[in-house]
């Protein structure tokens, strides 16, 4: 019994963890050339790893969502999150970017 409880405990720590490295990055705004180079070009400069990407056009409007892992990045997460929305600011798009349990807390219903 000991065994199974220090299993969950295990597996939930790691699952905690893991929730705590990744983060969700939302980007809207006008279609234009260059919004994905823009947006992966801030995270390569602080070793972010983009682990899944979905973007959508919806006639002139641009949608992204990505999964992110921030476990090596050389910034806090507070500093690549000012980054991204510096860059959002200055490129005419709403950049939102959260941790992933946060996210995953927000659309619980």
């Amino acid at each position: 019994m000991r065994v199974l409880a220090a299993h969950a405990r295990a597996v939930a720590d790691s699952q905690a963890v893991k929730a705590e490295s990744r983060i969700v990055i939302a980007v809207i705004g006008e279609d234009r050339p260059g919004i994905m180079a823009g947006v992966t070009g801030v995270l390569a400069k602080v070793d972010a790893n983009i682990l899944d990407v979905s973007q959508t056009i919806m006639s002139d409007l641009f949608t992204m969502v990505m999964l992110v892992d921030i476990k090596r990045i050389s910034v806090p997460f507070s500093k690549l999150k000012a980054t991204l929305e510096a860059y959002g600011r200055s490129s005419g798009l709403s950049i939102i970017s959260q941790h992933e349990e946060i996210f995953q807390a927000m659309h619980r219903v």
